[in-house]
């Protein structure tokens, strides 16, 4: 249950604040341009004024909250805040290493020390993300590496122990990273996971189709139709990619497109 409100809660966040998290790195930068001129009074009362009201509104809500969910909340809370850090931290050390290559022939002392201070924004990012996955952790998983693709006939086998005959067919060539490699076993996962218990199928298969640009996962299932997967959702959102699920004759199919990184 905690599982799948926290899924939910994601999503709402992440309606709620793209818009927000998207303009601050270009605040933050204009405000350390040497010479730049920063947000007048005017602007930064009005803002002060947004986030009073944003945090009145959160703790109305949370009143409304078990206190589990009310924890959910804030770990989403706290991670808005430190994505915004990370952001301004990547934009840093970005243009620190790009004006590092520029200057490097003319003054390779400037660049080195350049290219010290982008390593040192190197390391808070790490560090800020370990504490942002950390907040966004959900107790009673389990941690250590995540599986890829490599790990995909294991999950089959554990699919067939549980009845669900599953077949696997791939074409073309594997490449895009482990971040695409997880989120298409994970979507297999609860593309399979859905159709046995809640589809009552008894056969699947699993298409995996490597194009160009795009790494296309298909399954299809002799199961009855039934809820839009969460997760699979938020994978895709992930790649900027497409989700297409709906009933067949005979059953029932979900087809992801996830966008290949360059």
């Amino acid at each position: 249950m905690m599982r799948l409100f926290i899924a939910r809660a994601l999503r709402r966040w992440a309606v709620l604040t793209h818009g927000r998290m998207a303009s601050l790195v270009p605040v933050r930068s204009a405000g350390l341009r040497p010479g730049g001129v920063g947000p007048g009074r005017g602007t930064a009362e009005r803002r002060g004024r947004e986030t009073s009201v944003e945090g009145a509104a959160s703790v109305a809500r949370e009143s409304d909250l078990c206190p589990d969910e009310a924890a959910a909340w804030e770990r989403l809370r706290i991670a808005s805040e430190l994505h915004d850090l990370v952001a301004h931290d990547l934009s840093v050390m970005t243009l620190g290493v790009g004006a590092g290559r520029v200057i490097m022939d003319k003054d390779p002392e400037r660049a080195r020390q350049t290219f010290r201070d982008a390593e040192e924004s190197g390391r808070r990012v790490l560090s800020d993300l370990r504490r942002m996955i950390g907040l966004l952790r959900m107790d009673g998983l389990s941690r250590g590496p995540q599986p890829g693709l490599g790990e995909l006939p294991d999950l089959l086998d554990d699919f067939r122990a549980s009845g669900l005959a599953v077949s696997l067919t791939e074409t073309g060539t594997r490449s895009g990273g482990p971040t695409l490699e997880l989120s298409a076993y994970r979507i297999v996962e609860e593309a399979l996971g859905n159709a046995l218990w809640y589809g009552m199928a008894r056969t699947a298969t699993v298409t995996l189709r490597w194009l160009p640009a795009i790494l296309e996962v298909a399954v299809h299932d002799d199961g009855l139709p039934r809820d839009s997967l969460v997760g699979t959702w938020e994978r895709a959102a992930l790649f900027g990619g497409s989700v297409a699920e709906h009933p067949l004759p005979g059953g029932f199919e979900v087809r992801v497109r996830l966008l290949r990184p360059a």
